[in-house]
């Protein structure tokens, strides 16, 4: 499936969640009972990884991993109340919500037990690419620790990330491995 048709696809399962209005009337943004704020892409999340860079050194990037993990495995539990039947599965639904509060748009390919994931537009690898540019390595740790937690949960077995390819590296979209240990 290609971008266009991710995108299109998301835009169909938030209006089947009723989740297209997010603004309470003291103009917070709320949606599936939870608050959430706006963060410009320039300061978030490059300023806390290089933070963490300078501090820790290659810590950092474990720790940003492992707090993706966290996170992945609560959207699974949060959000799949909302699958209803085959059609809408766990992962389409995260894939939309990741999609409309501009994580990135998502697409899964299962091979075997273990999974491949594109990102396009993260908003990890764009906050790096407008303070820095490219780089030779890839560096969504966060998006990586997600996906993995996505899929641990919603598999309910132990599975680790790896970043293959990344948009500061040239590449139009992020690619990642979620393999089962």
């Amino acid at each position: 499936m290609g971008k266009e048709e991710i995108e299109k696809r998301s835009r169909e399962i938030m209006k089947i969640l009723g989740k297209d209005k997010n603004f309470s009337e003291d103009f917070k943004i709320e949606l599936f009972g939870n608050r959430y704020i706006l963060l410009s892409t320039t300061y978030f999340p490059y300023e806390l990884m290089k933070d963490m860079e300078e501090l820790f050194g290659g810590v950092g990037d474990f720790v940003l991993y492992r707090g993706g993990k966290r996170v992945g495995r609560k959207l699974v539990r949060k959000y799949k109340k909302y699958v209803k039947d085959e059609s809408l599965g766990i992962y389409d639904v995260i894939s939309a919500v990741g999609w409309y509060f501009g994580w990135a748009l998502g697409e899964r390919i299962k091979e075997g037990e273990n999974y491949r994931m594109i990102l396009y537009d993260s908003f990890e690898a764009e906050s790096y690419m407008k303070n820095e540019g490219k780089s030779d390595k890839p560096v969504c740790h966060f998006m990586r620790g997600v996906l993995a937690g996505i899929v641990e949960e919603a598999e309910g077995s132990k599975y680790e990330g790896k970043e293959l390819k990344c948009m500061v590296q040239g590449y139009n979209y992020c690619e990642f491995l979620i393999e089962k240990v």
